[in-house]
């Protein structure tokens, strides 16, 4: 008996060994393809967002708008799939934060307004219900959330409204029942088609999903990230007469009034010294053009030993550091150059350029000395906030 029992637990040890290694793999794996897709995704939004800045003709803007468009849905696709792929594997952890919802929402809200006033759409918001607003949460989680219900309601919405709702209301002395909702005035769902919605890779109308731009994960993703929160969703919608999901949470109130600590965003300090180690021409000439005419000085560098050996000889305001470089990679060489800044009292920033999405990197990231991170492919304005936020105050 002793034996057969024995037999059992080293079975379940050695299948537990493989189940992890294989959820390694796929770890690995959805760096690799995050990095392979979005590295060349970098040269194209960059291209683009530089354009939009010349003196184009209106033909051409035609043609740099189908071009931005078509960025957007390949970013939307490589994030939709990588996130399902982490979701997946159980690699998907909550990690809790003080912030102001109220904020928060009006924020994920107003990067929609552009698209929305193209399609000629009112996007609405509707916080009066929220009041006493800072609540301690996985804010990432929560925009991943509202972002794909704002875009998904814009998507399928030719005319009207898109409203989005907040209501925070108190059920405990620890608690806070959270209620996001997002109404639309589209094409709808006919109640048998419900279902369909929130499974991957399906849709209502898979023609009409097709023609607007679906991947058919979006609200797949939605669902598994509220369950892995432990809210529910709920759809109510009738064919021609538009759609609201609304999202049910719990969430903690803050654990202090105090807001976080975090740097004012200020003008961008004139002629800053920037190193850029960066091994990809393509992504290094992206980033020089998207610092054109601000005065920032910048010296690029192609792998990390070079960048270590340049930061020893020359005194930068600002590092970015690509991750996946040949000889030394970006978090070998931050470690390096914070062990050369031992003792220092305003140690040079360091940020990272990173095109893996797998949220495992950022403990990385954080041990290795990182100030922050940028992720590829980046926007000029991601690269502006990002320097006004440093001073000259190296000792």
């Amino acid at each position: 008996m002793e034996k057969t029992c024995e037999d059992r637990i080293a079975k379940l040890q050695r299948e537990n060994a493989r189940l992890n290694k294989v959820i390694s793999e796929k770890d690995k794996f959805l760096a690799t393809v995050s990095h392979e897709v979005r590295s060349p995704m970098n040269g194209v939004f960059g291209m683009a967002d530089a354009l939009s800045r010349t003196s184009l003709d209106e033909k051409q803007r035609r043609y740099l708008t189908v071009l931005r468009n078509a960025c957007d849905s390949m970013l939307l696709i490589a994030n939709q799939l990588l996130d399902k792929g982490k979701l997946g594997s159980g690699q998907t952890t909550l990690v809790p934060v003080d912030f102001d919802l109220s904020e928060f929402v009006s924020g994920q809200v107003a990067e929609f307004s552009a698209r929305a006033e193209k399609k000629g759409l009112i996007l609405e918001l509707d916080t009066k219900f929220l009041t006493d607003s800072r609540i301690r949460f996985d804010r990432v989680r929560l925009g991943q959330v509202l972002n794909n219900l704002i875009s998904n309601a814009i998507r399928y919405t030719d005319e009207g409204r898109v409203v989005v709702r907040a209501i925070l209301q108190a059920s405990s002395e620890d608690k806070r029942h959270l209620i996001i909702s997002v109404e639309d005035s589209g094409i709808g769902i006919a109640a048998d088609k419900h279902n369909l919605v929130f499974e991957a890779f399906s849709s209502a109308d898979p023609v009409e999903s097709a023609n607007r731009g679906g991947t058919g994960l979006g609200l797949n993703v939605v669902q598994e990230l509220v369950a892995l929160m432990k809210g529910s969703i709920r759809l109510d919608s009738t064919a021609g007469l538009g759609s609201t999901f609304t999202v049910e949470l719990v969430v903690q109130p803050a654990k202090g009034d105090e807001q976080p600590d975090t740097p004012a965003r200020r003008p961008m300090p004139k002629s800053l010294n920037v190193l850029l180690a960066e091994d990809n021409d393509s992504n290094a000439f992206v980033f020089e053009v998207l610092l054109e005419d601000t005065g920032v000085n910048t010296t690029r560098v192609r792998n990390g030993q070079e960048a270590v050996m340049a930061f020893e000889r020359t005194q930068f305001d600002v590092v970015f550091m690509d991750i996946q470089m040949p000889v030394m990679n970006g978090i070998q060489a931050t470690a390096a150059i914070r062990e050369l800044q031992k003792g220092k009292k305003h140690p040079v920033p360091v940020i990272a350029l990173s095109a893996d999405t797998v949220a495992s990197q950022c403990h990385e990231y954080k041990a290795a000395g990182f100030t922050d991170s940028i992720l590829k492919p980046m926007r000029q304005r991601d690269l502006l906030d990002m320097l006004s936020i440093f001073d000259k105050n190296i000792d």
